[in-house]
Parts: structure tokens; sequence; C-alpha cells
């Protein structure tokens, strides 16, 4: 097989040859490099748009192994509140009504009367805003409580609003309450955890264990 050459065409003055002019495979190479140099110059400004909105939300404080105490006014413990990590985030330069606090894990005890059981109740992680009373906990939301006459009541939903100075909370979202012979499931619920009330909104069903 003899080797086919082009006269004129060597390293020296190959960038000075019209593109258009190139055989066929040199033409490919100079637009895969064009490509990838377009790609390379998008990747590199997402990137960079990426870290400039990390660093918008970076949190203006943050704070280890919490644990908050509430007393009534007879000095008897109301409700405590335990977390690893709280991470509070400023929206602008002074603090506004936009301000919010996130924990890691967070961990209730809601107590009413010492002489009942009270309320445990977890999540994987919980909002605080400025307001400070409604904490919105998210994924894998468990409220347990265990009595001696009627044993473990477990109450578990996605998304649940908690208000612990009132113990009251609520939820929009399916929700599934197991007690030791019963299991009921609905979709919302309001829960008065001070005199044990406890009420699904819709889609009410039970089923009973003799």
């Amino acid at each position: 097989m003899s080797k086919i050459t082009l006269p004129g065409i060597n390293s020296d003055n190959l960038e000075r040859i019209n593109p258009l002019l190139l055989p066929l495979p040199w033409l490919v190479v100079v637009v895969l490099v064009i490509v990838f140099a377009t790609l390379k110059y998008t990747n590199t400004e997402d990137t960079a748009s990426a870290e400039q909105a990390e660093v918008k939300v970076f949190p203006h404080t943050f704070i280890t192994d919490v644990e908050v105490r509430h007393y009534d006014q007879d000095g008897l413990l109301h409700y405590q509140m335990n977390t690893p990590l709280v991470r509070s985030f400023q929206a602008q330069a002074k603090p506004s009504a936009e301000d919010y606090s996130l924990f890691q894990t967070p961990t209730f005890i809601l107590v009413n009367d010492p002489k009942k059981p009270g309320w445990f109740v977890t999540s994987q992680e919980g909002r605080l805003d400025s307001n400070n009373e409604w904490f919105t906990l998210t994924q894998e939301v468990v409220a347990r409580q265990t009595s001696e006459k009627q044993g473990e009541t477990i109450i578990t939903t996605s998304d649940l609003r908690l208000n612990t100075r009132e113990q009251f909370a609520e939820t929009s979202k399916a929700v599934t309450m197991r007690a030791a012979k019963s299991q009921i499931t609905g979709t919302g619920m309001h829960a008065d955890m001070k005199r044990d009330r406890i009420q699904l909104l819709s889609n009410v069903k039970g089923t009973y264990e003799p």
C-alpha cells in the first residue's frame, strides 16, 4: 500500500492553513476541539454558580451539642429538646422575619403532668422560624408514648408541625398510628398532647386484633 502525502503541509505551516481546506479527518479534529472547549467553559460556569449558591446559604452561626429545657411556673419540666447541631441562617444583614434555624436529628420530650407519661418526638431534621413558636419536623417523624395501661402508642409521618409550649402537633400528610392491638391510618392530624387527644382528619382506616 502506497503512502499518500500532501505537498506543502508540515508542522511549521499547519497553523496557517484555512480549516475549510483541510482534509476531512483534520476538520473533524478541529470541530471536536472547539466542542470540548465550549463544554469545559460551560461546566466551569455551572460549577462557579453552584459554589456561589452554597456561599449564600452558609449558616450565620452554629452550635453543637445543644440541650434546651423549659420549666412551668411551678418549676416542673414542661419540655426538653436535644440536638447535636443547630445552624442559624440570617437572610439579610440584620435580623429579620426571614431568619430560621435548622436542627439535626432533634429529640423532644413533652411533659404535661409528672404523673402521666410524656411524649417523645424525633425526626431527621427540624426547622424553627424566627417566631420561635412552631418547629417543622421532616424525614422519619416519630411520636411515641408509653403507658402502663395502654402500652406503647407510636405515630409516624413524613412532616409535622410542633408547638412545644402548647404541646400541640399537626400535619396534612399521611399518618400511621400503632398501638398494642390496633393500627389506624389517615391523612392529616391534630394532636393535643396535653390532653392525649389525637384526631385523624380524613381517609381514616383501622384494623384491630383482639
